[in-house]
């Protein structure tokens, strides 16, 4: 579970402001199954995304501090995971 009161950095904190404000404007979409702007707004993330990785170590010593950075990018993935498996297409030839 995500506590945010243990968010540090600024990279880390951006990316949470994305994937609240992703996951608020998503979630209509995602309801009348418009699938194609639920992807663009998906899209949208990757600066937040590329930013968190280029700055923040999710796999630190400090079980705290790891627990929460790997619950923000659990919410990450199980946003994506509502539109599509994408693991699966390695199945697809």
């Amino acid at each position: 579970m995500l506590i945010c009161a243990q968010i540090e950095t600024g990279a880390e904190a951006n990316l949470h402001a994305a994937i609240a404000a992703a996951s608020s404007t998503i979630t209509p979409l995602l309801a009348t199954r418009s699938y194609v702007d639920v992807l663009k707004h998906l899209a949208d993330l990757r600066a937040p995304v590329d930013a968190f990785f280029e700055g923040v170590m999710v796999m630190v010593d400090d079980t705290a501090k790891r627990r929460n950075r790997l619950s923000l990018l659990a919410q990450l993935r199980r946003m994506f995971l509502e539109v599509a498996d994408i693991s699966l297409l390695h199945n697809v030839a």
